[in-house]
């Protein structure tokens, strides 16, 4: 027969609490609340008896102190891919804007009309469409911008319109 372990002992228990009291996903969420509180407050019992205090010093709680470490280390791993993301992102963008400035009008230009995800294909059209002449991007750039208009207006739903019913509709009145 195999051992029993404490994970099969917390969830035989769960599912006996569970089974006496819930009816309902609150119930169940008010029984993991009191059982994660238990678990800490025994914690914070063996903590006191370990380090022999009469009162609860977070301070001299070793699980509080590594959690913090952990804590302060996930923030500066955050903090730094924030760092790198951004700087990628400046790195991208300062690459796009050097190639040429007719691409980057449109690229622009479809990035607003509502094409967000631009393929490499995409780029490659937009620097073709950028040899062309000032006058000819002007007019693709202003036929993007009224696209995009257009499908703003009928995104947007229009305010119903009342109609007061005619004087032949009312009920009479007696």
């Amino acid at each position: 027969m195999g051992q029993i372990t404490e994970e099969t002992q917390e969830a035989a228990q769960y599912e006996r609490h569970r089974s006496r009291v819930c009816d309902n996903n609150e119930d169940l969420a008010a029984i993991k609340g009191a059982i994660a509180q238990h678990k800490e407050w025994r914690r914070i019992g063996y903590v006191m008896a370990e380090e022999g205090l009469t009162t609860y010093d977070p301070d001299r709680d070793p699980t509080v102190q590594r959690w913090r470490r952990e804590e302060h280390a996930r923030q500066l791993a955050e903090t730094a891919a924030q760092a790198q993301a951004a700087e990628h992102a400046a790195t991208q963008q300062q690459t796009h804007r050097a190639t040429d400035p007719k691409a980057d009008t449109v690229l622009t230009a479809l990035a607003r009309a509502g094409l967000h995800n631009l393929t490499e294909t995409d780029h490659q059209a937009a620097a073709a469409l950028a040899q062309l002449d000032h006058t000819t991007i002007a007019q693709l750039t202003h036929w993007l911008e009224r696209t995009r208009e257009t499908a703003l207006r009928l995104a947007s739903p229009a305010a119903p319109v009342y109609r007061r019913p005619r004087r032949a509709a009312w009920p009479e009145r007696t």
